[in-house]
C-alpha cells in the first residue's frame, strides 16, 4: 500500500481519499499530527495549502521530505513551509496549477472539461516516463470538481499506473 502525505484542507483531503483505490493510504500532516509522523516514510507529499511551522515542527517536516520519493507542490500558492527547509538529496519535485511554469500547468478550463498541459517529462514511481502531452479531465455534474483536487488525483494515479 502507497502511503501519501498531503498538507492540504481537511474537506479536500477528503475528497480525495474518497475517489483513490484502496492501495493508497492518505495520510493528513498538520502541525497536531506532524511529529508523530516525524518516522513515516511516504512515497509522496503533497503540499496544497501552506502551515505555520515552529523550528521543532521544520526539522519533522525536513525529515519527512528527505525521505520521500516525489514533492508535489500547488504552484498557485505561496508556499512558505519549503523556504526553512535544507533538502538533503535531490527530490523529484512536481508542481501544478495555472502558473505556466509549472510541471503541469491547466491550459484550459470549460464547463464539463480541463486541459492539462504537462510540460516536463514525469518520472513514474516504475521508472516509465509520462512524456509531454495535453491530459483532458472530465468535469462531472453534482460532483466536487475543485480543479486542484482533480489535477491531484490525476497525477497521483498516473505515478503509479492506475
Amino acid at each position: 500500500m502507497s502511503l501519501i502525505g498531503i498538507i492540504a484542507k481537511k474537506k479536500d483531503i477528503k475528497e480525495i481519499k474518497n475517489n483513490l483505490d484502496i492501495v493508497y493510504e492518505v495520510i493528513e500532516i498538520n502541525n497536531k499530527s506532524i511529529e508523530n509522523l516525524k518516522n513515516i516514510k511516504f512515497e509522496q507529499i503533497i503540499i496544497n495549502k501552506d502551515l505555520v511551522l515552529n523550528k521543532q515542527e521544520e526539522e519533522y517536516i525536513k525529515k519527512l521530505i528527505n525521505t520521500t520519493k516525489y514533492i508535489i507542490i500547488n504552484a498557485d500558492i505561496n508556499i512558505q513551509i519549503l523556504n526553512n527547509i535544507e533538502i538533503d538529496k535531490p527530490l523529484k519535485i512536481i508542481t501544478y496549477g495555472f502558473n505556466s511554469k509549472s510541471t503541469i500547468s491547466i491550459s484550459s478550463v470549460k464547463e464539463d472539461y480541463i486541459i492539462l498541459s504537462i510540460q516536463r517529462e514525469i518520472e513514474k514511481l516504475n521508472n516509465e516516463k509520462i512524456e509531454n502531452q495535453e491530459k483532458k479531465i472530465d468535469l462531472i455534474k453534482g460532483e466536487n470538481n475543485n480543479i486542484y483536487i482533480k489535477i491531484i488525483k490525476f497525477i497521483i494515479k498516473e505515478l503509479h499506473n492506475f
